[in-house]
Parts: structure tokens; sequence; C-alpha cells
């Protein structure tokens, strides 16, 4: 792949996808532009890439709640202003799971906060990133969902359906940007290996079963995708939603039982609330 001669900004970039995404465009050759809500996490991110060998000079941090539209706004424009211009924006930034419950037990705070932290601060990411995108003359936008937008998963409706509103978001975004040489493609992880995630041993057990590749994902099976859609070789491809989740969509949705039935019961599991 050639090198990437471009300034690109990753939010989520503090750890997970995002700190491997910003891992692989730096490697490439990018200035990249990690943002997200710890600061102290953003500090460690930057001196782990660096003692791997980032170059100081390409990465930079900006601390920003991206739900936020004034921080979202900030970060955007001090990412823009490293170089002068913005050619890749890629939204890592999301809750990954959410509440998990049976529609009968939703709760309206959780649900609002689910879709604050995917579908608001994607949308605000988009907004202002792609105003210089198309302001550098054309670049790339590239969106996280996951593939609970494409199964159906019980209890898990929050997540899945914040990222049905993400997916479908982008490719309207691929529509209207198009004429200014902006692409739009989001992708579909499944289950990715990222720090803070209880996943009880009977769920990792279900997962790996229901995979073809039987192995969860890694955060750079995730990257390099990314990398690909914002280069040269991908300028011809926008309005994608790509599943990268070692086949999982070939079968059928994990089984969240053993996180739902210990809080709910199985009564309340199939919606008898007294």
């Amino acid at each position: 792949m050639q090198q990437l001669k471009i300034s690109a900004v990753v939010t989520g970039g503090g750890s997970g996808i995002g700190l491997d995404v910003a891992r692989a465009l730096l490697a490439a050759g990018a200035t990249v532009t990690i943002v997200g809500r710890s600061a102290q996490r953003l500090r460690e991110a930057r001196s782990l890439l660096e003692s791997e060998g980032a170059d100081p000079a390409r990465l930079h941090d900006v601390s920003a709640d991206m739900s936020r539209e004034d921080e979202c706004a900030r970060a955007i424009a001090a990412a823009a202003a490293v170089t002068g211009e913005l050619q890749a924006v890629v939204a890592c930034a999301g809750e990954p799971r959410g509440q998990m419950a049976p529609v009968t037990e939703l709760d309206l705070g959780q649900w609002r906060s689910v879709f604050d932290n995917n579908v608001v601060a994607t949308m605000l990411t988009l907004k202002h990133g792609a105003r210089e995108l198309v302001r550098a003359g054309g670049g790339s936008f590239v969106s996280i969902s996951s593939i609970s937008a494409h199964l159906t998963a019980r209890f898990a409706s929050p997540i899945s359906s914040a990222k049905v509103a993400i997916e479908q978001l982008c490719r309207i975004a691929a529509v209207e940007l198009g004429p200014s040489d902006v692409t739009v493609n989001v992708i579909r992880p499944g289950l990715v290996q990222v720090p803070r995630q209880d996943l009880p041993a009977k769920m990792e057990q279900d997962f790996l079963s229901i995979i073809p590749l039987h192995r969860l994902g890694e955060p750079r099976d995730i990257a390099g995708i990314v990398r690909f859609l914002v280069g040269p070789e991908a300028r011809w491809i926008t309005g994608q939603v790509i599943s990268i989740d070692g086949g999982q969509t070939l079968n059928r949705a994990f089984d969240a039982t053993p996180w739902v039935e210990p809080v709910f019961g199985k009564e309340r599991m199939r919606g008898l609330v007294r």
C-alpha cells in the first residue's frame, strides 16, 4: 500500500480500536490527532505510541466529549489546524454496549446515554469533520458500527438501534458528499477484545461457537481496514457497510442470557412485569 501523506483525526483514539487505528495510520505515514474524553488516557496513548517509534511531530491529542457540539467543533478545528487541513476523519468514539435488558425493562436515561455517546457523537463528528474534508478538496470519513446493527440480539436493543442509526446516517452522507469527493463508509466489527470488557465466560464460549474463524477479534483487525478505506486505493468505495467479524454474520447473534438473567430473572426476560 502507498504511504499516507494525509492529516487524520481519530475519535476514541485513547484506547481500543481507536488506538490501533491511530497506530496503523501513523505507521503508514499520516499525521494523526487522537481525541478522547480522558486527557490522562490520551497522554498514556501518546506515550505508548511514541515508545513504539511514532514520530512525536506527527502525533497530537485533544481532550473532548464528542457528544457535545462545542467540544466536538473545537476538537475537529484543532486537528485541522495541525497541518491546515484534514483528509481523514475516523469516528471510533462510542459506548460499546450500553444497557442489556428486555424491552419491557428499558431505562430511558440509559437509552439516551447510548444514543448520545454513539449516534449524537458520530453525527457531530460527521457534521464538523465533513466540512473540513470538503474544504480540503476531498477525503474519507469512516465510522465504527457493530454487527449488532444487522443481527437480532435479544436484550441488546439500545446499542443495536443506535448502530442502525449510525449506518443510515453514513449512507445518506455518502450520497450527499460524493460530489465533493468525500467518501463515507462504515465498519461493522464483531466482538473485539478491548480493555474494560467484562465478558462472562459462557458468553465468550457462545461467541467462539458461532464465529467460523473461532477467535475473537483484535483491534488491529479493524485498524487495517480503516487504513485501506482512508487511502488512495479506496477512492471509489463509498456508502458501504463492511462486516469484520470472523464470519459471525453467517450464523446468528450472541446470547446475552448470562448477562441479563441474573439481573431480571426468567419471567421478566419474557416481558412479565408485576
